[in-house]
């Protein structure tokens, strides 16, 4: 991803340095909210045991399943990873006065999504066990895009359109658990755990469609709004357990020196068989003198998961045009003869 990032700031780059008449550049600010399909929402790493390698990774919900419960319920958390401000800056070109090509960046401040999950373990945490979850991404995306202008050259009102492909280059997702037991290992002594999870993407494509009006406040300067909607699923590449600290007896230990890569790092594939490094087929773990256990050397396999990114947002920002008139009129100007 740091390599796809450095190839699309170098590609901006040679843009703005070939710059010719028409070139304008796009900043904006606004704020993005999930679009209307619920499915594949936020998610949240689950643990299962006090081994890592058993957690799995699923969508984020509220619930209270205890039998303690006056009323046990569960609930989706449809707050999504689109949620949040968004910036942009974006360079682009017209190729006459009604269509343009654009190249642009985007990142977002998120805002966190929450869930908490209340339920009973009888073989290691005890009852009303209560697991709060917090998950955010923060990346940069970019987007190829083509603009249509919907008026004549001179208007000072500019109605427009866009269409483009949106690739995001870099970006984390993070899960954050704060777990509490009231009878860990049936001991009737509580204990606490945080853990927190990053997890990488792989390439992934979406597309983004808005609409907008813009007005000229002068032949170089203009202001608009636009509203724009987004599809996009990031699919997962690997995630990595980068804390976990566990409390209990009033000692607090770091627990990930003690776990096998096998435990710590989970990669993401499109296909699991016999041949994966998953217990899923039969494969063993730290079984002596087996000649069918994992590698806890490698990372443990799972299919392929994709975070929901599609969105409705709102812009508003400033567009700074090189006026093509302008410097044609620059051009074309004739020296003034000087007589002696």
């Amino acid at each position: 991803m740091k390599k796809g990032l450095l190839t699309v700031v170098c590609i901006w780059m040679v843009v703005v340095s070939f710059a010719q008449p028409g070139l304008y550049f796009n900043v904006a600010g606004g704020y993005s909210m999930p679009a209307l399909q619920q499915t594949q929402q936020a998610i949240t790493f689950q643990p299962n045991g006090t081994d890592p390698a058993g957690s799995t990774i699923i969508p984020l919900i509220n619930q209270n399943i205890s039998d303690s419960a006056s009323l046990k319920f569960k609930s989706n958390a449809y707050q999504g990873y689109s949620t949040g401000g968004i910036f942009s800056f974006s360079a682009g070109y017209f190729i006459n006065p009604y269509v343009g090509f654009e190249f642009g960046m985007t990142t977002i401040v998120p805002q966190k999504s929450r869930g908490t999950s209340i339920y009973d373990d009888n073989v290691v945490l005890g009852p009303k066990v209560r697991i709060n979850s917090t998950t955010w991404s923060h990346g940069i995306s970019t987007s190829i895009s083509a603009r249509f202008n919907a008026c004549k050259p001179s208007a000072k009102v500019v109605p427009y359109g866009r269409f483009a492909i949106v690739l995001p280059v870099w970006g984390t997702t993070v899960h954050e658990l704060d777990i509490q037991s009231t009878d860990f290992l049936k001991t009737k002594m509580p204990a606490s755990a945080q853990i927190r999870t990053e997890t990488k993407s792989v390439v992934s494509v979406g597309f983004n469609a808005s609409a907008g009006v813009g007005y000229n406040i002068t032949k170089w300067v203009r202001i608009f709004g636009e509203v724009a909607g987004q599809y996009l699923f990031v699919r997962s590449g690997t995630t990595t357990i980068t804390k976990y600290n566990l409390t209990f007896n009033g000692e607090t230990n770091d627990m990930i020196p003690t776990y096998s890569t096998f435990s710590k790092v989970t990669e993401f594939v499109d296909r699991l068989d016999e041949n994966s490094n998953t217990t899923a087929f039969g494969k063993t773990r730290k079984v002596p003198n087996s000649t069918n256990n994992v590698n806890e050397d490698a990372p443990r396999q799972e299919l392929r998961r994709a975070a929901n990114f599609s969105a409705f947002s709102f812009n508003v920002g400033l567009t700074f045009t090189i006026d093509n008139r302008l410097l044609k009129k620059k051009k074309n100007r004739q020296p003034v003869p000087v007589h002696p």
